[in-house]
């Protein structure tokens, strides 16, 4: 057939469509400049290949041997998309979506989501092992992704099959990290025809999420890192990514950075990484490890980049080198995730990371309040990370685990001979070593009062002198401050000095106790990507995640850490969903218990129990029991200061 050589302006999408259709079955040639530029031509590639828009979806499917064949040789590309899969079917399935990914050839490896909308032929047309390229197809997403190599949006009657007219695609190409085509993904959808599938840029964002996945389980022997021009991007699926040897030269570079640094790949692998951005790799891997971060610069502008992965075959460990005499010790190699992580998509904590962030570029200081185990320390990382001193030494001190008769010491240093038994040499203290940088005092709750008063005078001078020495030295550091006890009522009972509160309570970050987190589920997806091994692909059954968003977590993010650890640890090495089977016994039992404690307690409301009489006089004692503390018997309780004062309140009326 050939293609019609007659032009026609139509501006409404769904008449375009159907007067095109009319065309090519009554003139048998597709007409030209009435159809999308990409569906005119697929539309002419399928009446080359002898296919009729009306013929029925008769093809064989893959025998069972065939097709066991075909995802044993897929399993890896199987295996790195199921969770974007799952993610992607939670969210449109009830839109009637269906998550579809193939092979190279356009044949169905795996597809989920909702098929009771589907007539019985493409019901069997849409299961694993039928084929859809577009040569038996004709215009369709995985087929037409294939042939052009780029995302594709099919909508209904721009399908080449009458059939299958009443559905939408997205559909995206998977690559590997040389840029050889391994798959694609695709949504399918019901359509009214009107109007083009609005979820294209989902699938690709699930596509780079897949290839970034492929690309670190590829490269497990080799420096893997993430890039890109904005600091918030870098570990997303907007990252680029390079894989290099230890001397720096490039082994292999994703389609992201490619993008970012607008160089082919072939202009990448094999140059040596001095060679592109004018650093030496040792330079560079010594910032990593130090700082947690560096940068790259280009003619084009500047990039920031983080260390994913280093291998363990390599002997050589970077540090920074040690000055003669008395100098600082180098610090510690620090890693910590970005803050927009740490956040979530919880609102007060996000709002609470914002103004966090600002106060430290404000050389104001933070305070964080949080529960034990919500993670402070890490926040103060990623605060000192997210800093203009990023490039200095984060240097943290638990002031409840050192004695307090070292305290003083530890914090301001001494020179030598200050004290008998002093070391030969003095030693340099903790303020000193944060110098450029951030100090962070843990549980500064704790710190006894007459060292509160020294804080407090070098923090308004600037100034230490460390102990027996007469000179003073100029302090410029950041303070971050955490304690998981609430200052404000431990001035009022005379534990902690209202001035030194006013003066390290420039912001208060609190960080909710993690049951009171709004963003739980996708949490905890989240950290479990974080701890899984590289390579393997994991997620939670559905059962096993509700019992874990019903839990109280007395622990917190500690206690969900060593949870998900444990379970990732007793998974056998082909296993893809945590299940009670890989839980605990211990925390199983809590798991049952409070279920069942949860149970018992709405059936006691729904007969009309005194559920709420029973709290109120469980309060009571705890209350007399602290002799009316409130701090302890709020701690106690699991509650906040303020829902116990309500609750106290109910109890006098």
């Amino acid at each position: 057939m050939k293609r019609s050589n007659d032009s026609v302006l139509i501006t409404d999408p769904l008449h375009t469509v159907k007067v095109a259709r009319n065309r090519l079955v009554q003139e048998g040639a597709v007409p030209s400049g009435v159809l999308r530029s990409e569906i005119e031509d697929s539309w002419q590639r399928s009446v080359d290949a002898g296919l009729n828009c009306e013929a029925p979806l008769d093809l064989e499917n893959l025998s069972r041997d065939r097709f066991d064949d075909l995802k044993e040789k897929n399993r890896g590309l199987i295996e790195a998309a199921h969770p974007e899969i799952k993610q992607l079917v939670d969210y449109f399935r009830p839109d009637g979506g269906l998550v579809m990914l193939t092979d190279d050839t356009a044949t169905i490896l795996k597809i989920k989501g909702e098929t009771r909308h589907l007539d019985s032929a493409t019901r069997y047309a849409l299961e694993p092992g039928a084929n859809w390229g577009e040569e038996f197809r004709g215009t369709n997403g995985p087929g037409t992704a294939i042939v052009n190599r780029a995302p594709q949006m099919i909508r209904g009657n721009e399908h080449f099959l009458d059939s299958i007219g009443y559905l939408s695609c997205c559909s995206a190409p998977i690559t590997d990290p040389k840029g050889e085509l391994l798959g694609v993904l695709d949504l399918t959808s019901p359509t009214d025809n009107r109007d083009l599938p609005p979820n294209l840029s989902l699938v690709q964002q699930a596509v780079r999420s897949i290839e970034n996945r492929m690309f670190s389980g590829q490269f497990q022997q080799h420096i893997v890192l993430s890039v890109h021009s904005r600091p918030e991007y870098l570990r997303s699926s907007w990252q680029g990514l390079l894989a290099l040897e230890l001397d720096g030269h490039i082994q292999a570079a994703n389609e992201q950075i490619c993008q970012l640094l607008n160089r082919k790949r072939e202009q990448l692998v094999g140059r040596n990484l001095e060679e592109l951005f004018g650093v030496r790799p040792e330079v560079l891997l010594t910032d990593l490890h130090r700082k947690g971060r560096g940068q790259l610069r280009t003619r084009g502008g500047d990039f920031y980049c983080e260390l994913l992965h280093f291998p363990n075959s390599f002997p050589v460990a970077y540090k920074a080198p040690v000055k003669s005499g008395r100098s600082k010790p180098a610090p510690a190699p620090l890693n910590a995730p970005p803050l927009s992580e740490l956040a979530g998509q919880d609102p007060r904590l996000q709002k609470g990371v914002r103004m966090g962030s600002r106060a430290l570029s404000h050389e104001l200081p933070v305070l964080i309040q949080g529960e034990t185990g919500t993670g402070k320390e890490v926040m103060a990382k990623s605060l000192h990370l997210d800093s203009r001193r990023s490039s200095g030494p984060f240097v943290a001190v638990n002031c409840a685990s050192i004695p307090e008769g070292l305290i003083e010491s530890e914090l301001f240093g001494y020179r030598e001979g200050a004290f008998t038994g002093s070391r030969k040499g003095g030693m340099i203290g903790r303020l000193e070593q944060a110098q450029g940088g951030t100090l962070f005092l843990d549980e500064i709750g704790d710190m006894p009062l007459a060292l509160q008063a020294r804080l407090l005078r070098v923090l308004q001078e600037r100034t230490i002198a460390p102990l027996g020495g007469a000179d003073e030295i100029a302090l410029d550091i950041a303070v971050i401050c955490a304690s998981h006890r609430d200052l404000k009522t431990l001035v009022a009972e005379g534990l902690f000095r209202e001035d030194l509160y006013y003066r390290l309570n420039g912001v208060c970050l609190r960080i909710p106790a993690f049951r009171d987190r709004t963003d739980q589920k996708d949490f905890i997806r989240y950290f479990l990507h974080q701890l899984t091994p590289d390579g393997r692909q994991i997620d939670i059954a559905a059962d096993m995640m509700e019992q874990l968003l019903a839990y109280h977590w007395p622990g917190n993010i500690r206690q969900l850490e060593t949870t998900l650890r444990v379970a990732i640890a007793f998974m056998e090495p082909d296993e893809v969903e945590i299940n009670s089977c890989h839980i605990s016994d211990d925390f199983l039992e809590e798991l049952n218990s409070q279920s069942l404690s949860t149970g018992r307690a709405g059936l006691f409301n729904q007969i009309g129990g005194t559920l709420k009489t029973s709290e109120l006089l469980t309060i009571q004692q705890v209350l007399e029991q602290n002799e009316g503390n409130i701090s302890a018997t709020a701690s106690e309780l699991g509650i906040s200061r303020a829902t116990l004062y309500r609750k106290l309140k109910q109890l006098e009326e």
